[in-house]
């Protein structure tokens, strides 16, 4: 039963990043009253949905008044380094629904998110603002705290240029110049992205450090660089959409240089392994052609088409990071 409900807790957490109650709270303590007020609540409900976030850890009540606990005002206030209310906003208004029709997508295998319609979702969220930046604040969210280990896990020492596919807002490879001030980066991406991407890169002083290309990494020839990587991405498509960008990232590589791609890989046996089939389900039910991979189907993919020594290691956050060297 505790299972089968706990959606009920989920929603917790979710209502109350809607309602803005940790974002209110973190900026002063409040009593129950005055946080009706304040959020234009009903008497019914308000005080056990308030004792139920208190048990739950996320408010803390201290003299009649309640206020964010140390793990909400890190995680789901905005403005926070590890803000995570990009990605749970776009949980609640896109993934839980969709989750409710999960028989009728294991039922027809298609996907049951109702922000697109088609095989063009890329392409018709960037053409919408507000989806746009739904899906920007989620994947940012999801990528933020994977930046420190990815500065750390791989060796930059030697590497020149990076290009990134995929990279959005350039969010991730910022974070990588940023620590590594020798390198210089370019995204690829599509083309509604750049004046998001231009706006960001000005925000955070990365402007001349990392640039947009437009195009598309299905197509090529791709720049090349020293390193090319690509995260959370590949699990979006199908495999043999796999195969074709890890054949075009192998020729934008240069000699001696390496591949990386980062995602929520099915290793058999980790602790991650049930949360990432839950994340493959996920992508089922979210993207046209998206799914969870295992990790020895992606070395055999980096092997045929051409890279030498593939090792993997854990990012944290249930992500594993492939490295794909190519030879000189």
């Amino acid at each position: 039963m505790d299972l089968a409900m706990s959606f009920q807790r989920a929603k917790l957490v979710l209502t109350g990043l809607e309602l803005g109650l940790f974002r209110a709270l973190a900026e002063e303590p409040a009593g129950e009253a005055d946080l009706r007020d304040r959020l234009a609540l009903h008497p019914r409900g308000t005080t056990h949905f308030l004792r139920a976030l208190t048990e739950l850890g996320l408010l803390e009540l201290v003299g009649g008044r309640y206020r964010a606990s140390p793990a909400a005002r890190q995680y789901l206030v905005p403005g926070q380094e590890g803000y995570l209310g990009g990605f749970l906003h776009a949980a609640d208004a896109v993934m839980y629904p969709a989750w409710g029709r999960l028989a009728e997508g294991l039922r027809t295998g298609e996907a049951q998110a109702a922000t697109f319609s088609g095989s063009a979702m890329f392409e018709q969220l960037y053409a919408d603002d507000d989806k746009r930046d739904d899906f920007v604040g989620m994947a940012e969210s999801s990528s933020r705290p994977l930046i420190p280990a990815l500065a750390e896990t791989f060796d930059w020492s030697s590497v020149k240029t990076v290009l990134e596919l995929g990279g959005c807002r350039g969010n991730t490879v910022a974070g990588l110049v940023r620590a590594h001030p020798h390198l210089s980066a370019t995204v690829l991406d599509l083309p509604p992205l750049r004046p998001v991407f231009d706006e960001h890169m000005a925000r955070l002083g990365t402007a001349g450090a990392v640039s947009f290309q437009e195009g598309d990494f299905f197509t090529g020839p791709l720049p090349e660089a020293d390193v090319v990587m690509i995260g959370h991405c590949l699990v979006d498509w199908t495999d043999d959409q796999r195969k074709t960008v890890i054949r075009n990232a192998h020729s934008a590589v240069r000699p001696g240089g390496a591949f990386l791609i980062w995602d929520p890989v099915l290793v058999p046996g980790e602790e991650s392994y049930l949360r990432n089939l839950l994340r493959s389900l996920n992508l089922q039910l979210m993207t046209p052609h998206g799914a969870g991979y295992r990790l020895e189907d992606c070395r055999k993919w980096l092997q045929d088409s051409g890279f030498a020594d593939v090792s993997h290691r854990s990012l944290g956050h249930d992500v594993t990071i492939v490295v794909a060297r190519k030879d000189n």
